[in-house]
């Protein structure tokens, strides 16, 4: 039977563990319980031209030889945007070995790091630290592993709890369900420690390689009820590393009297620079756990660096435990700050947390431990025994909660969730369940959700701390009757920062053309917003004029198809800002439908993995959008001008040319969905060339348009011209010619005005929304 186990995606490392009877943590291929969150990317064969990724320790030995190649922290790139400030201003500072960039089928809200001229997303790298867990879980298990409970920081946001679910289905994981890191901890501290009906209000300090992570919870009877999140996705071990490294590098240049060493650092040859940096970091970190429980660290980094005379300059400092408690001060402040907020936001105080629980690598040291002590009373404070593996351990005992099917603890015969006792040997499964495990989850909203509407407003849809899941309904209005085309976005509010979570575009596109015709006001849009218990949301939107018409999509976060989106939404700000005539907006108005139907389709809901055929179809579709735009190129009035005039006037056309002029047509709307540019002009010409061709007929349609625009705003004129109309076809029945063209003589410089006049009228797009 196929195992379902919890992982602990961290930035710095992984852990998987498995529960059965008891919970066990698993070993990996190397015979360890922690896996480095380390990828490296290296050339194989004779011909160096075949790639294979290395994950784990292993990849950390290439830190030295390839850090160009080596991807450390991804973690911290998972659904970011290349323009967040803190990750440009760690560009800035050249803190990383790889090069990253926004993605070149991307927006800016999307990042690639770039290895060997590849292009991959952090998720995609994150996906190989997962198929190594999922692969070395399967060796040791003897068994296939297609589930999994995956832990994520609290704080992440929709975008990054998207990524990570992106990166699961990539290394073939099934999600059962992502869960915060601290609750995953206060799941293993709770199983040990708070037994039947005891309740217990824990504030879990999450102080890991990356991430800041604090969750209150109320722990009772088997129930893990969230009461609030908080924390920083840029602090962590990582953080305290590189304040170690800042140390020696400072210590370093006052030693050597070098003014500028970052500028010294960069200088060197680019090997020795590179597996100086390494050095540096490594022996960063292990100075940092050396003073958990010595009173000085030393770093000493010999014959790597140069002088501008070539001679070699050696590393050799010292760090004391109070340097290092002062180096520390900025970031344990930091800490306490964000602490104190979170109890504020739920109206707690210290008096009323019953323990304080701190789990993750940087929550052992001595100078943390004593200011969570300091602020919450040392009694209260619990350093988990298993800190760098209890949170794998909680997703575990969830990820066992959620099968359908597992073992009794006493009799070993396989037993269903919904069973209270086993039918085999009579055990309790329910009370076993509670004092051992995990009964229910109540999750809460990491973050508020804003949705944006027309003139810079904002729409509160749901509260940060709403128990999860949970949904909220609201009524908009489209801006115009004419509107068929919505412009959602969504973001959170993070440390009192707005964040993009994404975007929705909607197209309204199966509606009657004589309803919108005749509308005067502008439909409404009914959007709910859903947030499941993995904090990821959803969003269905339907017309309230018409229900039936559900009009929902992905939302979109920055990658392919939100570079295609605006790319087609540039279009359409170029058309309103050219003041495009009615025929031409209703041209890019029905392309614009086309291809947001053709976006829906690009990439796997599971993987994100793009179809490239529809990618460059769709692209091609929006350059050709935008041309024939700008040249008043026009299709669909092209098209449906023939189709009408057959219509209408049908029975004095000649066989040949109207089966002519229905082949082209025809032709016209293949290359519209699948043709090029070149193709589009062609059919375009070929079909108006067979229309002109049919002289005074088309007459007799700019004589039936200008009644069809007059019928409501001029309802005589309009009766006038269709009486005109009659009586000049009547005439071309009976042959009369000469009096045919005394008649067009007469009414066709009044009609002209009339077709002048609509055609010369602009439009706009609109594609806001308002309360």
């Amino acid at each position: 039977m196929s195992k379902s186990i919890g992982i602990d995606l961290g930035t710095t490392n992984s852990v998987a563990a498995i529960k059965r009877v008891t919970t066990e943590v698993l070993k990996n291929k190397e015979g360890e319980f922690i896996t480095p969150s380390c990828v490296t990317l290296i050339k194989k064969g004779r011909a160096r031209n075949k790639f294979e990724f290395i994950v784990g320790r292993n990849a950390q030995e290439w830190l030295k030889q390839a850090p160009e190649n080596t991807i450390v922290a991804v973690k911290r790139l998972m659904g970011r945007s290349f323009q967040n400030e803190v990750l440009q201003q760690i560009l800035l500072e050249n803190r990383l070995n790889y090069r990253i960039a926004a993605h070149s089928r991307g927006t800016a809200k999307s990042v690639a790091i770039i290895i060997e001229r590849q292009e991959f997303t952090p998720e995609e790298i994150s996906a190989q630290i997962l198929e190594k867990i999922r692969q070395d879980a399967e060796s040791v298990l003897d068994d296939e592993v297609d589930f999994a409970v995956i832990t994520v920081p609290a704080y992440f946001n929709d975008k990054q709890k998207h990524a990570t679910r992106t990166a699961a289905a990539l290394a073939g994981l099934k999600v059962r369900r992502l869960l915060p890191e601290p609750t995953a901890a206060a799941i293993s501290f709770g199983v040990d420690q708070v037994k039947g009906d005891d309740a217990r209000t824990v504030l879990v300090f999450d102080f890991g390689g990356g991430t800041f992570d604090l969750s209150v919870l109320i722990i009772s009877g088997g129930q893990f009820i969230e009461q609030g999140k908080g924390g920083d996705m840029w602090l962590g071990g990582e953080d305290i590393d590189r304040c170690i490294m800042d140390f020696v590098l400072a210590e370093t240049a006052r030693e050597y009297d070098i003014k500028d060493i970052h500028a010294f650092i960069n200088n060197q040859e680019p090997h020795l620079k590179n597996q100086f940096m390494a050095e540096l970091k490594a022996k960063a970190e292990k100075a940092k756990i050396s003073l958990n429980t010595e009173q000085s660290a030393y770093i000493d980094i010999l014959s790597l660096l140069k002088d501008e005379d070539g001679d070699l300059l050696d590393v050799d400092v010292e760090l004391s435990r109070t340097q290092f408690d002062l180096l520390l001060t900025p970031i344990i402040d930091k800490t306490l700050v964000l602490t104190r907020k979170i109890l504020l936001d739920i109206h707690l105080t210290p008096e009323l947390v019953d323990n304080v629980l701190m789990v993750g690598g940087s929550s052992l040291i001595p100078r943390v431990v004593q200011a969570i002590k300091d602020e919450f009373g040392a009694d209260k404070v619990l350093v988990h025994d298993r800190p760098m593996l209890a949170i794998a351990e909680g997703a575990a005992i969830l990820s066992h909660r959620l099968v359908d099917h597992y073992e009794c603890p006493q009799c070993g015969t396989t037993v269903s969730q919904n069973e209270d006792t086993c039918q085999q040997c009579g055990f309790d499964l329910v009370t076993f369940t509670i004092e051992q495990g995990v009964l229910d989850i109540v999750h809460a909203a990491a973050h508020d959700y804003y949705l944006h509407l027309e003139n810079g407003q904002k729409h509160l849809f749901i509260e940060k701390n709403t128990p999860l899941p949970c949904e909220d309904t609201a009524v908009f209005s489209l801006v115009h009757p004419d509107q068929r085309f919505v412009h959602l976005k969504f973001s959170n509010i993070v440390n009192e920062k707005e964040e993009s979570i994404g975007d929705l575009w909607l197209g309204i596109d199966q509606l009657d053309e004589e309803e919108l015709m005749k509308r005067d006001e502008p439909f409404r849009v009914e959007i709910t917003l859903k947030i499941d218990e993995n904090n990821i949301i959803a969003v269905n939107a339907s017309l309230k004029e018409h229900p039936d018409l559900n009009v929902s999509r992905t939302i979109s976060r920055g990658m392919s198809d939100e570079k295609l989106l605006l790319e087609l939404e540039a279009t359409i700000e170029e058309a309103n800002r050219k003041n495009y005539n009615i025929y031409v907006i209703y041209e890019l108005v029905h392309r614009t439908l086309a291809i947001l139907k053709d976006i829906d389709r690009l990439g796997d809901p599971e993987t994100g993995t793009v179809n490239k055929t529809l990618y460059q179809k769709i692209e091609m579709n929006i350059q050709k959008a935008r041309r024939l735009a700008a040249e008043n190129k026009l299709s669909k009035p092209t098209i449906e001008y023939a189709i009408t005039l057959l219509q209408k006037f049908g029975s004095i056309i000649p066989k040949g040319l109207q089966h002519d002029i229905r082949h082209k047509v025809e032709f016209l709307q293949k290359s519209d969905l699948n043709g090029t540019y070149k193709d589009n002009i062609k059919a375009i010409d070929d079909l108006q060339k067979s229309l002109k061709s049919l002289g005074t007929i088309n007459a007799f349609m700019e004589i039936d348009k200008a009644a069809y625009f007059l019928q409501d705003v001029d309802p005589d004129r309009a009766q006038k011209y269709k009486k005109y109309l009659d009586e000049i076809l009547l005439l071309h029945k009976n042959g009369n010619i000469d009096n045919v063209f005394q008649l067009l003589n007469e009414i066709m410089p009044e009609v002209l005005d009339v077709i002048q006049m609509i055609e010369s009228a602009t439009n706009v797009i609109h594609k806001d929304i308002r309360k």
